[in-house]
């Protein structure tokens, strides 16, 4: 999946010197930037936790990263498996499960590095879970794939809960940019958030500039993007059915940080 270049995204970097052109944002410092900007995010944890509370057995967690939706569940006492593609966000996510603060209840957790996409675990967990509209990364070869292992890693009774953003609501209008956003970053950094949207199928293309600044006033900056597509609510629906699954239930997910353009989420709970 790949969206137009960047216009806007590029003028910043050039007028900050930038010279490179952005990492993916899950590179190994994508990733500690990702974790950084996530670390207070608390939309969609009551949801899930609600949702997963009304299930039995073992938990796993799909694209778990460094464990923002990882430390809520853990809390629920029961076994955790978590796939994440990223070794650096595994390892960060292994030093917290280490911790008491993080799992005071030191319940037993496997990591494992794979795609989520790709991942192989054997069958048998009340619960998997897909947060963050994560679901958007994939194409549809990747969501197919996806939805044929959850069924097989789901007990007969299992629940699979995914939360998607609607993109039918998220129509872009003809010329539509997502527009620029400069948020503060700690004490001594911002961030400059970038989208452009695919005016043909929607898909958002974001680019995150990172500044910090140097004793003696000098900055560095660092950039990264990601492209997510805006897939149509119908068409996952058709294919979750295909492959198995029932959707259940849906409800809608309260944003704790509202993010322009990002609103009117829901999660899924479905089954066997």
């Amino acid at each position: 999946m790949n969206t137009p270049p960047d216009k806007s995204a590029d003028a910043i970097l050039r007028v900050l010197g930038h010279l490179d052109p952005p990492e993916d944002l899950y590179s190994v410092s994508g990733a500690r930037l990702y974790d950084q900007i996530t670390a207070g995010d608390l939309t969609e944890l009551p949801e899930i936790l609600a949702a997963a509370r009304q299930t039995t057995g073992p938990i796993l967690e799909l694209a778990a990263g460094s464990g923002r939706i990882t430390r809520p569940l853990l809390a629920l006492g029961r076994p955790l498996t978590a796939v994440d593609s990223s070794p650096e966000m595994l390892a960060m996510l292994a030093e917290r499960i280490a911790t008491k603060a993080f799992n005071p209840r030191g319940v037993p957790t496997v990591l494992v590095e794979a795609d989520m996409s790709r991942f192989e675990v054997d069958g048998g967990f009340g619960c998997v879970v897909l947060g963050a509209s994560s679901i958007t990364l994939l194409d549809t070869l990747g969501r197919k794939e996806l939805f044929r292992r959850v069924r097989n890693a789901l007990a007969p009774d299992g629940r699979f809960l995914l939360t998607v953003l609607n993109a039918d609501s998220h129509q872009p209008s003809e010329g539509h940019d997502g527009g620029t956003t400069v948020s503060a970053l700690g004490d001594d950094a911002f961030l400059i958030t970038v989208e452009s949207r695919d005016p043909v199928n929607g898909a958002r293309h974001v680019t995150m500039i990172h500044v910090g600044f140097n004793e003696g006033g000098t900055y560095r900056s660092s950039a990264y993007s990601s492209d997510i597509a805006f897939v149509s609510n119908a068409l996952i629906e058709e294919e979750v059915l295909a492959e198995g699954l029932t959707i259940l239930g849906r409800r809608p997910v309260r944003m704790a940080t509202q993010v322009p353009g990002l609103n009117d989420i829901e999660l899924w709970v479905c089954g066997r």
